[in-house]
Protein backbone atom coordinates (compact mmCIF):
# COMPACT_ATOMS: atom_id res chain seq x y z
CA UNK A 1 0.00 0.00 0.00
CA UNK A 2 2.88 2.57 1.17
CA UNK A 3 4.74 1.65 -2.12
CA UNK A 4 1.00 2.10 -4.22
CA UNK A 5 1.13 5.34 -2.90
CA UNK A 6 4.81 6.53 -3.33
CA UNK A 7 4.63 5.07 -6.95
CA UNK A 8 0.72 7.59 -7.38
CA UNK A 9 2.78 10.69 -6.01
CA UNK A 10 5.65 10.34 -8.40
CA UNK A 11 3.07 9.29 -11.25
CA UNK A 12 1.52 12.65 -10.64
CA UNK A 13 4.69 14.69 -10.18
CA UNK A 14 5.40 13.45 -13.54
CA UNK A 15 2.18 14.46 -14.88
CA UNK A 16 2.33 17.95 -13.87
CA UNK A 17 5.95 18.45 -15.00
CA UNK A 18 5.07 17.18 -18.47
CA UNK A 19 1.91 19.13 -18.56
CA UNK A 20 4.10 22.89 -17.28
CA UNK A 21 6.95 21.82 -19.51
CA UNK A 22 9.53 22.03 -17.87
CA UNK A 23 13.54 21.14 -18.34
CA UNK A 24 15.14 19.08 -15.67
CA UNK A 25 16.58 21.98 -13.63
CA UNK A 26 13.14 23.21 -12.75
CA UNK A 27 11.87 21.92 -9.33
CA UNK A 28 8.29 20.37 -8.68
CA UNK A 29 7.73 20.00 -4.74
CA UNK A 30 11.32 20.21 -4.47
CA UNK A 31 11.68 17.07 -7.16
CA UNK A 32 13.01 17.92 -10.46
CA UNK A 33 12.03 16.08 -13.52
CA UNK A 34 14.89 13.96 -13.58
CA UNK A 35 14.20 13.51 -10.23
CA UNK A 36 10.84 12.74 -10.51
CA UNK A 37 12.10 9.69 -12.66
CA UNK A 38 14.17 8.14 -10.99
CA UNK A 39 14.26 5.71 -8.16
CA UNK A 40 14.94 7.43 -4.41
CA UNK A 41 18.50 5.39 -4.19
CA UNK A 42 19.34 7.28 -7.52
CA UNK A 43 18.25 10.44 -6.44
CA UNK A 44 21.81 11.18 -4.72
CA UNK A 45 23.42 10.32 -7.88
CA UNK A 46 21.30 12.44 -9.92
CA UNK A 47 22.07 15.49 -7.75
CA UNK A 48 25.40 15.39 -7.48
CA UNK A 49 25.87 15.09 -11.45
CA UNK A 50 23.39 18.17 -11.80
CA UNK A 51 22.19 20.10 -9.33
CA UNK A 52 24.05 22.84 -6.92
CA UNK A 53 24.36 23.83 -3.19
CA UNK A 54 23.07 27.65 -2.60
CA UNK A 55 25.11 29.88 -3.56
CA UNK A 56 25.92 32.86 -1.08
CA UNK A 57 26.73 35.66 -2.49
CA UNK A 58 27.83 37.65 0.36
CA UNK A 59 31.05 37.30 2.18
CA UNK A 60 30.85 34.17 4.22
CA UNK A 61 33.56 33.74 7.55
CA UNK A 62 34.55 30.55 8.40
CA UNK A 63 31.92 30.89 11.26
CA UNK A 64 29.31 30.67 9.06
CA UNK A 65 31.12 28.54 7.15
CA UNK A 66 31.16 25.89 9.55
CA UNK A 67 27.63 27.15 10.61
CA UNK A 68 26.64 25.79 7.36
CA UNK A 69 28.57 22.95 7.04
CA UNK A 70 27.69 21.14 9.93
CA UNK A 71 25.02 23.15 11.92
CA UNK A 72 23.73 21.44 14.96
CA UNK A 73 25.50 18.31 14.12
CA UNK A 74 29.07 20.22 15.19
CA UNK A 75 31.19 17.00 16.63
CA UNK A 76 29.53 14.11 14.59
CA UNK A 77 32.04 12.16 12.42
CA UNK A 78 31.08 11.26 8.63
CA UNK A 79 32.42 8.36 6.76
CA UNK A 80 34.92 10.40 5.20
CA UNK A 81 36.37 12.17 8.92
CA UNK A 82 35.73 8.26 10.23
CA UNK A 83 37.96 6.60 7.78
CA UNK A 84 41.03 9.67 8.15
CA UNK A 85 40.75 9.36 11.99
CA UNK A 86 41.04 5.55 11.93
CA UNK A 87 44.00 5.69 9.49
CA UNK A 88 46.09 7.78 11.04
CA UNK A 89 45.69 5.96 14.53
CA UNK A 90 46.45 2.90 12.86
CA UNK A 91 50.11 4.73 12.06
CA UNK A 92 50.88 6.23 15.33
CA UNK A 93 51.28 5.49 19.04
CA UNK A 94 49.35 5.60 21.96
CA UNK A 95 49.85 8.87 23.51
CA UNK A 96 51.47 10.83 20.77
CA UNK A 97 51.21 14.58 20.46
CA UNK A 98 49.12 15.42 17.43
CA UNK A 99 49.07 19.05 16.24
CA UNK A 100 45.66 19.65 14.00
CA UNK A 101 45.73 22.36 11.52
CA UNK A 102 42.27 23.54 10.35
CA UNK A 103 40.65 21.03 13.57
CA UNK A 104 37.34 22.34 12.99
CA UNK A 105 34.65 20.60 15.47
CA UNK A 106 37.47 18.23 16.14
CA UNK A 107 35.31 14.95 14.73
CA UNK A 108 38.78 13.66 13.80
CA UNK A 109 40.71 14.64 17.49
CA UNK A 110 37.71 13.27 18.70
CA UNK A 111 38.18 9.50 17.46
CA UNK A 112 42.22 9.98 18.22
CA UNK A 113 41.67 10.81 21.58
CA UNK A 114 39.49 7.61 22.11
CA UNK A 115 41.28 5.26 20.22
CA UNK A 116 45.40 6.74 21.04
CA UNK A 117 44.65 8.35 23.90
CA UNK A 118 46.62 11.57 21.84
CA UNK A 119 47.71 14.59 23.09
CA UNK A 120 45.62 16.81 21.23
CA UNK A 121 45.89 20.01 20.02
CA UNK A 122 43.08 21.74 17.83
CA UNK A 123 44.31 24.65 15.56
CA UNK A 124 41.40 26.72 13.83
CA UNK A 125 40.77 30.59 12.70
CA UNK A 126 36.70 30.19 13.50
CA UNK A 127 35.99 31.28 17.26
CA UNK A 128 32.75 28.51 16.48
CA UNK A 129 34.84 25.81 16.07
CA UNK A 130 37.28 27.08 18.64
CA UNK A 131 34.97 27.21 21.07
CA UNK A 132 33.60 24.07 20.19
CA UNK A 133 36.74 22.41 21.25
CA UNK A 134 37.16 23.61 23.98
CA UNK A 135 33.75 21.95 25.28
CA UNK A 136 35.17 19.21 24.30
CA UNK A 137 37.89 19.76 26.53
CA UNK A 138 40.79 19.97 23.96
CA UNK A 139 43.91 22.26 23.75
CA UNK A 140 43.06 25.15 21.50
CA UNK A 141 45.29 27.55 19.44
CA UNK A 142 42.92 30.65 17.42
CA UNK A 143 44.99 31.56 14.96
CA UNK A 144 44.72 32.89 11.05
CA UNK A 145 47.98 30.67 9.41
CA UNK A 146 48.22 32.67 6.68
CA UNK A 147 50.43 34.75 8.23
CA UNK A 148 53.77 32.77 8.47
CA UNK A 149 54.65 34.52 11.89
CA UNK A 150 51.50 32.35 13.03
CA UNK A 151 52.75 29.40 11.89
CA UNK A 152 56.00 30.29 13.35
CA UNK A 153 54.16 30.28 16.73
CA UNK A 154 53.13 26.76 16.84
CA UNK A 155 53.79 24.23 18.98
CA UNK A 156 55.66 20.94 17.91
CA UNK A 157 53.95 18.10 17.81
CA UNK A 158 55.04 14.94 16.91
CA UNK A 159 52.50 14.87 14.46
CA UNK A 160 51.09 17.31 12.71
CA UNK A 161 47.36 16.57 10.18
CA UNK A 162 45.95 18.88 7.34
CA UNK A 163 42.74 17.26 6.81
CA UNK A 164 40.56 19.11 3.64
CA UNK A 165 42.81 22.00 4.54
CA UNK A 166 45.77 22.49 1.29
CA UNK A 167 43.30 22.55 -1.08
CA UNK A 168 42.37 26.28 0.25
CA UNK A 169 45.15 27.37 0.06
CA UNK A 170 47.50 28.87 -3.01
CA UNK A 171 50.37 28.37 -1.52
CA UNK A 172 49.98 24.72 -0.68
CA UNK A 173 53.73 23.83 -0.89
CA UNK A 174 54.70 26.46 1.38
CA UNK A 175 52.05 25.88 3.67
CA UNK A 176 52.87 21.87 4.05
CA UNK A 177 57.29 23.05 4.13
CA UNK A 178 56.78 25.30 7.25
CA UNK A 179 54.05 22.85 8.52
CA UNK A 180 57.07 20.27 8.64
CA UNK A 181 59.46 22.06 10.67
CA UNK A 182 56.79 21.49 13.67
CA UNK A 183 56.09 17.82 12.83
CA UNK A 184 58.88 15.27 14.74
CA UNK A 185 57.64 11.85 13.03
CA UNK A 186 54.87 12.65 10.61
CA UNK A 187 52.33 15.25 8.74
CA UNK A 188 49.01 13.89 7.43
CA UNK A 189 47.20 15.75 4.99
CA UNK A 190 43.60 14.51 2.71
CA UNK A 191 41.87 16.48 0.21
CA UNK A 192 39.49 15.60 -2.38
CA UNK A 193 40.01 13.22 -5.75
CA UNK A 194 39.27 15.59 -8.55
CA UNK A 195 39.88 12.78 -10.79
CA UNK A 196 36.82 11.04 -9.24
CA UNK A 197 34.32 9.14 -11.70
CA UNK A 198 32.03 11.44 -10.34
CA UNK A 199 33.45 14.38 -11.07
CA UNK A 200 34.47 13.29 -14.37
CA UNK A 201 30.96 12.32 -15.26
CA UNK A 202 29.85 15.82 -14.08
CA UNK A 203 32.39 17.27 -16.34
CA UNK A 204 30.93 15.29 -19.14
CA UNK A 205 27.70 17.03 -18.24
CA UNK A 206 29.38 20.22 -18.42
CA UNK A 207 29.62 21.03 -14.93
CA UNK A 208 32.42 21.85 -13.27
CA UNK A 209 33.37 18.93 -10.07
CA UNK A 210 31.51 20.39 -6.82
CA UNK A 211 33.41 20.61 -3.94
CA UNK A 212 32.07 22.99 -2.32
CA UNK A 213 29.00 24.06 0.04
CA UNK A 214 28.85 27.97 0.39
CA UNK A 215 31.02 29.28 -2.27
CA UNK A 216 32.83 28.15 -5.68
CA UNK A 217 35.50 29.87 -3.85
CA UNK A 218 36.49 27.21 -1.36
CA UNK A 219 38.52 25.52 -3.08
CA UNK A 220 41.78 26.74 -5.52
CA UNK A 221 43.68 23.66 -5.71
CA UNK A 222 43.30 20.34 -7.42
CA UNK A 223 44.56 17.13 -7.19
CA UNK A 224 44.22 13.89 -9.55
CA UNK A 225 46.51 10.70 -8.08
CA UNK A 226 48.82 11.57 -11.57
CA UNK A 227 48.98 15.22 -10.17
CA UNK A 228 49.36 14.47 -6.44
CA UNK A 229 52.35 11.91 -7.27
CA UNK A 230 54.04 14.78 -9.74
CA UNK A 231 53.78 17.11 -7.59
CA UNK A 232 54.95 15.13 -4.27
CA UNK A 233 57.85 14.44 -6.46
CA UNK A 234 58.21 17.79 -7.06
CA UNK A 235 58.61 18.99 -4.10
CA UNK A 236 60.85 16.43 -3.19
CA UNK A 237 58.42 14.78 -0.91
CA UNK A 238 57.55 11.37 -3.04
CA UNK A 239 59.84 8.95 -1.36
CA UNK A 240 58.77 10.31 1.83
CA UNK A 241 55.53 9.82 1.24
CA UNK A 242 52.33 7.32 1.41
CA UNK A 243 49.71 7.71 -0.17
CA UNK A 244 46.57 6.43 0.37
CA UNK A 245 43.18 5.98 -1.42
CA UNK A 246 39.94 5.91 0.26
CA UNK A 247 35.53 6.01 0.11
CA UNK A 248 34.15 6.04 -3.36
CA UNK A 249 33.05 3.21 -5.27
CA UNK A 250 33.92 -0.09 -3.08
CA UNK A 251 36.59 -2.54 -4.48
CA UNK A 252 36.49 -0.42 -7.79
CA UNK A 253 38.30 2.28 -5.68
CA UNK A 254 41.48 -0.57 -4.87
CA UNK A 255 41.56 -2.05 -8.30
CA UNK A 256 41.51 1.66 -9.99
CA UNK A 257 42.37 3.98 -7.51
CA UNK A 258 42.43 7.15 -9.85
CA UNK A 259 39.24 6.63 -11.20
CA UNK A 260 36.99 5.29 -8.69
CA UNK A 261 38.63 6.44 -5.02
CA UNK A 262 36.88 9.64 -4.07
CA UNK A 263 39.75 11.35 -1.94
CA UNK A 264 43.37 10.68 -1.05
CA UNK A 265 44.94 11.19 2.47
CA UNK A 266 48.52 11.52 2.84
CA UNK A 267 51.39 10.44 5.31
CA UNK A 268 54.76 12.41 5.05
CA UNK A 269 57.65 10.48 7.12
CA UNK A 270 59.57 13.77 8.45
CA UNK A 271 61.75 11.53 10.36
CA UNK A 272 63.11 10.52 7.15
CA UNK A 273 63.25 14.24 6.16
CA UNK A 274 64.96 15.61 8.88
CA UNK A 275 67.53 12.57 8.80
CA UNK A 276 68.42 13.37 5.04
CA UNK A 277 69.32 16.80 5.94
CA UNK A 278 66.56 18.28 3.42
CA UNK A 279 66.09 21.92 3.79
CA UNK A 280 62.74 23.37 3.45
Amino acid sequence: MMMHSAIKKRLNIIREVTSRGLDREENVEGVGIIRALLPSRLVSIHDRLFRYPNLSVESTGYDEYWENKRGQNMGTTNAFQSYRAHWIASRIKAGDCVLDIGAGDGAVLSILRKTKQVDAIGVDVSEKAVAFLNEQGFRTIHADLKELSAITSLPEADHVTLLEVLEHISDPEGFLTNIMKKSKQSVFFSFPNTGYVMHRMRLLFGRFPLQWRVHPSEHIRFWTLNDLKWWLNSIGLLEHATIHVYEGVPGLNRLWKGLFGAAFIVQIDTTKVHSNGESY
